[in-house]
């Protein structure tokens, strides 16, 4: 018999591995878009492509938090009350909207999703890192030991991708000098400098990811 448990383990592992797996070729993508031996046009078909798969890492990461914590109740480990978990589910909706029309809006519009993406980003590292010490005290809403653990450290991601925005955030400037100018030394350190900076936090969102998945398979006493 298919049970709760069942249902939203599948789940947690179907974003986990879309979140990972997709991260990666943006990754890859973002790495090549950076060869300057490559010829422009390349270089910004790599850059588009990073860009769009891009999307599935963010949706995979906004549904993260209200999915585990369904399989967190369904194995008994939290008993959320309706008004929190209802919550979780309206701000992770409003994510994914925040998402999705980051993708298609333009202009003005476009700007005005970004701020509020790094808003709600900022805000959820704050909640989600409180939660996560609190709970680790004995005074959170959750269990301390290993589930507050990774609960900190989910909200540490929160985090890495402010960073990786703001530091990827001369990329597209640069490419637009890149269309019209040319390579230059310039350009193509901004360019290299920009993904470099942004692989760095890239690169600890990793591990803080691997981190959590470990402490949800062995949940260590």
């Amino acid at each position: 018999m298919i049970t709760d448990v069942d249902v939203w383990t599948f789940v947690h592992i179907l974003l986990f591995v879309y979140w990972l797996g997709a991260d990666l070729g943006v990754f890859l993508l973002a790495r090549a878009a950076k060869r300057s031996e490559l010829t422009c046009d390349q270089r910004v078909l790599a850059l588009r492509m990073a860009l769009m798969i891009d999307v599935m890492p963010r949706l995979s990461f906004a549904l993260m938090f209200p999915v585990g914590l369904e399989l967190a109740a369904a194995r008994g480990l939290v008993e959320p009350a309706p008004g929190p978990r209802g919550l979780a589910w309206i701000v992770s909706a409003a994510w994914v909207a925040i998402v999705i029309g980051m993708t298609r809006a333009t202009g003005p519009a476009a700007e005005r999703l970004k701020r509020a993406n790094v808003v709600l980003h900022w805000a959820l590292f704050f909640a989600v890192t409180a939660i996560g010490v609190t709970s680790l005290l004995g005074l959170g809403p959750f269990p301390g030991g290993w589930l507050g653990w990774k609960i900190l450290l989910f909200g540490l991601i929160f985090l890495c991708g402010i960073m990786i925005d703001r530091e990827f955030a001369p990329v597209s400037p640069a490419f637009a000098r890149l269309g019209a100018e040319g390579s230059t030394p310039a350009i193509e350190q901004d360019i290299r400098g920009a993904i470099d900076r942004s692989i760095r936090w890239v690169l600890a969102l990793y591990a803080l990811v691997l981190v959590i998945a470990f402490l949800g398979t062995a949940r260590p006493s």
